[in-house]
């Protein structure tokens, strides 16, 4: 064998990528930080929640928002988790006002309910955005409004 295949499988030797990894994160440390619970993950959620009001973007946006929320809440600190408990109440209220929207439609005033349901849901969103960048808890995370 020669020297330098001795080097660069020694995992103690220095080639340059051991010194540009103690710099920068890699990408599993940088994607866990969006989906562990904390800061990252609460804004995330919420990008989540409006991107998935828009039509073609579908709902899956909001169920992914909704299951991290879920499980992460249990494990945040208390600043976070109120972010998260008004989240996840978000996502069941959001829920239930489309159900009712959707029965609704059957006397053609579902779409008022559509439109009234979108309203509320990019306030409660960009509400909580704002909070969480300026390092601030959701003073009543229960709330049914915002």
């Amino acid at each position: 064998m020669s020297d330098s295949g001795d080097r660069n499988s020694n995992p103690d030797s220095d080639t340059g990528d051991e010194h540009a990894r103690g710099h920068e994160p890699l990408l599993g440390e940088q994607v866990s930080g969006f989906i562990s619970p904390g800061r990252h993950n609460v804004l995330l959620i919420y990008i989540l929640y409006l991107i998935g009001i828009i039509p073609m973007a579908g709902i899956v946006p909001i169920i992914i928002g909704f299951v991290l929320a879920v499980l992460n809440r249990e494990d945040a600190a208390p600043l976070e988790r109120s972010h998260y408990e008004y989240l996840v109440r978000q996502g069941l209220m959001g829920l239930a006002f489309v159900v009712v929207s959707v029965l609704l439609t059957i006397v053609f005033i579902g779409f008022l309910g559509f439109i009234a349901t979108a309203i509320w849901w990019i306030i409660r969103s960009v509400k909580g955005l704002l909070a969480i960048n300026h390092h601030e808890p959701i003073a009543n995370p229960k709330t049914w409004t915002w």
